[in-house]
């Protein structure tokens, strides 16, 4: 009897646990839904809280570097919500071309997430698959840092923000190392423009 009842109740646990027919929908949709309304929101922050924002601290650009494991706080902000990292490094710039322009958004390295960014690719062209070639190379290493210092040298900028901080841990993502290289290819007349963002 004692085992009769024991089954039973097995038996009968699973049942009470299922949801029944009548179940309410998921009350954001499927991931693929959520990641599409995510995508939406981060076009709409980058087209008005970021033109806001450099203005309000009356920054000319914006400059995000960042490696693969060693992201920036604000790279889930700044990316599609489906990008799990950044790519080997990955540099995010943001140049103010005033109000009817808007915010340009590049990114050296990486992709367009989406269309959010002008993803600059290198000039080599590469093999593709049984030697089909015409692809263009993945920038990255130091021609990243180069291609940057192209991009500051053809906007001008009068600053140029750089997620850097003795104060606040979150906001000082830069290792000694990007720093470095970054400052070394750029040389001192673009160096001395930075600022912490």
């Amino acid at each position: 009897m004692r085992r009769l009842l024991l089954c039973g109740l097995l038996a009968a646990a699973p049942l009470a646990a299922q949801p029944s027919a009548t179940a309410p929908a998921r009350p954001f949709g499927p991931l693929r839904e959520q990641a599409e309304r995510q995508q939406r929101w981060l076009a709409t922050r980058m087209d008005s809280v970021l033109p806001a924002l450099l203005r309000k601290y009356g920054v000319d650009m914006w400059v995000v570097p960042m490696r693969e494991y060693n992201e920036d706080p604000v790279f889930t902000s700044l990316v599609a919500p489906t990008t799990f990292a950044a790519r080997r490094r990955t540099i995010y710039v943001f140049f103010d071309r005033g109000p009817a322009r808007g915010v340009e958004r590049i990114a050296l390295g990486g992709t367009s997430q989406g269309g959010v960014y002008d993803a600059v690719r290198s000039t080599r062209a590469v093999d593709g698959p049984a030697g089909v070639g015409g692809r263009q190379a993945e920038l990255w290493g130091d021609a990243q840092w180069q291609v940057l210092r192209e991009v500051i040298e053809a906007r001008k900028p009068r600053s140029i923000a750089i997620n850097k901080s003795r104060t606040f841990a979150f906001a000082d993502v830069l290792s000694a190392g990007e720093l470095e290289g970054m400052s070394a290819a750029l040389g001192p007349d673009w160096t001395a423009r930075f600022c912490p963002a």
